[in-house]
C-alpha cells in the first residue's frame, strides 16, 4: 500500500502545482479537438486560405520547391518558379513530408500550440512575473492560443508572443542560443512581406529609440534584429530574388490601381476605418478583441488606479495599438492614394500591415488589466475569472464548429465575420471523388491538357491534379494576365465590376462570367449562363482544351465548345458541367 501511495500522492501534487497549466492546456485541445475529429468533415475559411494552399501543393508536385529558377507548369500557363512559396518555409516541409490534408491539419495544430506555449512564456517572463500571477498567464496565452488564425500565415502573428519573448531576452542579454533559435524558426515559419517587414520596422524603430534615449548601443538586440533580417533574406530568397536579380517578366501588380478599385476614403470614411480597426480588427489579423477593449480596460483602468505600472502600459499599448489604427485609415485615405498612385511600391505594397501586430498587443492588455483586476480585494479574482471565461466563450463562438452546434441547437451566433464561413467542409470544398469521375472520363494524363474553371475555384481543380489556365496568386507575369484576359473580355464590358477587380487588382486569374455575381456556384444554385461570350481561340492560344462549369452554360455552341457530360455526386455540394473545344 504505502508504495501505491507514493506515487499517488506525488500526482495529485502534480496535479494541483499544475492545475492552471492543465485546465487551460485542457481548454485548447477542446478547442482544436473538433478539427481532429472531423478531418476533411471540418469546416475552414475558403477566402484566402483553402483557396490559396494548392500554391504549395502545386510547387512540391512540380520538384522544384528548391530550385532557385524554372518554370512550373501545373497553374497559369508556365509560370516563373519564384512566383510561388518558399522552399525555406515549414509550411512547405510538411506538404512535401505528408498528403495534403495531414500537412494542413498539423500546420493548424502547430501553429495554434506554438501561439499558446509562446504566449505563455512571454507574459510569464516579461508581463506577469509574480507567482501567484501565473494562472493569469496561462490564462492570458489560452485566449491568445484560441484565436481562429489564418493558419497559410504560419507563426506570422501566432509567432509573435515567442520572437519578442527571443528579442527581449537579447534586450536583456540573456539566454543567446536560445534566442537564436526562435529568431531563425520565426523566420522559417512566417512571411516577410505578409509580417515580417513591419515586426523588423517596429524593433528598428524600438532600437533607434532606445539608443536616443539611453545613449547605449545593445550589441546583443541589435544582432537579433540583423539575425532575424539576415534569416529572411535565406527563408525568402525566392521573393529576394523575383525583385531584385530575377529578370524576364514584369509583376501582374503592377496594374494594382486602389482608387479605381474604390479603396480610396474621404475624411468621414478614413474616420470610419479607424474606428472600424481600432474597435473590430481586420480579418486577416483577426483578434476579437472589442470586448477586451470595451470591458477589461476600462474595468482595469478604473480598479486598478494604484497600480501604476500596469495602468502605464496599458495606456500605452493601447495608444499604439489606436495609432496603428489611425496609419490603417490614413492608408486609405484620397491623399495617400493619390501618392501612392504615382509611386509603384506604395501602390503595390500593403504598408498598413502594421495592424498585424494588433492581436499581441490586445492580449498582452487583456492580460495585464486581468492582473489589474484580480488584485483588487475581494472580489478581484472572481471578476478575473468570469472575464477569462467571457473572453474565452466568445473565442470558442468564434470556432465555426462550435458555433454551428450551438447555432443548430439555439439559433443564436456569436461568429464575426462570418461572411467569410461558408459552411464548406474541407472534404466538400476540394470533392476529390467528383474530380476523380472527370479526370478518369477524360481518362489522359492530366499533364497532357489544360483546363479552367468557371463557378468554381481553381484552387479545386489544382488540387486534383489538374493543370490550369486560372488560378490565384500575389504575383505573376502581367503578360500572362493580359494573355487570359483576351478569353473573357467581352464577359468583362458588361460587367463593370469584374472589370474593376480583374484588372485593378488582377491577383485572382479566374473566368468571371457577367451573369454572375460571386466566385462559386453551388449545384443547389441551379445557375445557368445563357448569354456567354468567351474568345475560344484566345483559349486555346493559351492551350486550353476543357472548361469545367458549376453552371450550365445554354450556348455552349455559339461559344466553339461541345458539352461533354454532367457530373453529380448526392453529398457534393457541386455539379460539374465538362465542355471541350471544338
Amino acid at each position: 500500500m504505502p508504495l501505491i501511495r507514493l506515487p499517488l500522492r506525488k500526482f495529485l501534487s502534480f496535479l494541483n502545482n499544475h492545475k492552471a497549466a492543465l485546465l487551460f492546456t485542457g481548454l485548447l485541445a477542446a478547442y482544436l479537438a473538433p478539427f481532429v475529429i472531423l478531418r476533411q468533415n471540418a469546416h475552414f475559411t475558403i477566402n484566402d486560405n483553402l483557396d490559396w494552399i494548392t500554391a504549395w501543393i502545386v510547387l512540391v508536385e512540380s520538384g522544384k520547391a528548391f530550385s532557385l529558377t524554372g518554370t512550373v507548369n501545373q497553374m497559369l500557363g508556365e509560370l516563373p518558379r519564384n512566383c510561388l512559396p518558399s522552399g525555406f518555409n515549414v509550411i512547405t516541409w510538411l506538404y512535401l513530408v505528408l498528403p495534403p490534408f495531414r500537412a494542413y491539419l498539423v500546420n493548424v495544430l502547430l501553429v495554434h500550440s506554438i501561439a499558446f506555449v509562446g504566449m505563455y512564456i512571454f507574459l510569464k517572463s516579461y508581463i506577469l512575473p509574480e507567482k501567484r500571477q501565473v494562472w493569469l498567464a496561462w490564462a492570458g496565452a489560452a485566449a491568445f492560443a484560441t484565436i481562429p488564425f489564418y493558419t497559410v500565415y504560419g507563426l506570422s502573428i501566432a509567432g509573435q508572443p515567442l520572437l519578442f519573448y527571443a528579442m527581449l531576452n537579447a534586450f536583456y542579454e540573456r539566454k543567446t542560443l536560445l534566442n537564436v533559435i526562435i529568431i531563425v524558426i520565426f523566420a522559417l515559419y512566417s512571411s516577410l512581406p505578409l509580417s515580417g517587414v513591419f515586426i523588423l520596422a517596429v524593433l528598428g524603430m524600438a532600437a533607434v529609440y532606445d539608443f536616443w534615449k539611453n545613449r547605449v548601443i545593445r550589441v546583443t538586440f541589435w544582432g537579433a534584429i540583423a539575425l532575424l533580417a539576415c534569416s529572411y533574406m535565406i527563408t525568402e530568397i525566392w521573393l529576394i530574388y523575383n525583385a531584385f536579380l530575377g529578370s524576364g517578366f514584369v509583376s501582374s501588380r503592377e496594374e494594382i490601381n486602389r482608387i479605381l478599385l474604390g479603396q480610396s476614403r474621404d475624411w468621414n470614411g478614413v474616420q470610419s476605418l479607424i474606428a472600424d480597426n481600432f474597435i473590430n480588427g481586420q480579418y486577416h489579423a483577426v483578434s476579437l478583441h472589442k470586448y477586451i477593449l470595451m470591458v477589461a480596460i476600462p474595468l482595469a483602468l478604473l480598479l486598478g488606479w494604484r497600480q501604476k505600472r500596469e495602468r502605464r502600459i496599458i495606456l500605452s499599448l493601447t495608444a499604439f495599438a489606436f495609432g496603428i489604427s489611425v496609419f490603417y485609415g490614413f492608408r486609405y485615405s484620397e491623399v495617400f492614394m493619390t501618392f501612392a498612385s504615382h509611386v509603384s511600391f506604395f501602390n503595390t505594397f500593403q504598408v498598413q500591415r502594421f495592424h498585424w501586430l494588433h492581436p499581441l498587443i490586445w492580449y498582452t492588455v487583456f492580460a495585464l488589466s486581468l492582473a489589474v483586476i484580480a488584485n483588487v480585494r475581494y472580489i478581484g479574482k472572481l471578476l478575473a475569472m468570469l472575464l477569462i471565461t467571457l473572453q474565452l466563450g466568445f473565442l470558442f463562438g468564434n470556432n465555426i464548429e462550435y458555433d454551428l452546434i450551438v447555432k443548430k441547437q439555439t439559433g443564436v451566433s456569436v461568429l464575426e465575420n462570418a461572411w467569410l464561413y461558408e459552411n464548406i467542409s474541407y472534404g466538400e470544398f476540394f470533392a476529390d471523388s467528383l474530380l476523380e469521375q472527370v479526370k478518369n472520363y477524360i481518362n489522359r494524363p492530366q499533364s497532357d491538357y489544360r483546363v479552367a474553371s468557371i463557378g468554381i475555384y481553381p484552387a479545386i481543380t489544382q488540387y486534383n491534379g489538374f493543370y490550369t489556365l486560372d488560378g490565384r496568386l500575389n504575383i505573376y507575369p502581367l503578360e500572362y494576365k493580359h494573355a487570359f484576359r483576351k478569353i473573357m473580355a467581352k464577359e468583362l464590358d458588361k460587367n463593370p465590376f469584374w472589370q474593376r477587380y480583374f484588372d485593378y487588382w488582377g491577383i485572382t486569374c479566374y473566368i468571371f462570367p457577367a451573369e454572375l455575381e460571386y466566385y462559386q456556384v453551388r449545384k443547389s444554385y441551379q445557375q445557368k449562363l445563357n448569354h456567354l461570350e468567351l474568345d475560344i481561340d484566345a483559349f486555346k492560344k493559351l492551350g486550353g482544351e476543357y472548361i469545367l462549369s458549376a453552371a450550365e452554360i445554354t450556348n455552349y455552341q455559339e461559344n466553339g465548345l461541345e458539352f461533354v457530360k454532367v457530373f453529380r455526386e448526392g453529398w457534393s455540394i457541386w455539379e460539374i458541367y465538362l465542355y471541350r473545344v471544338r
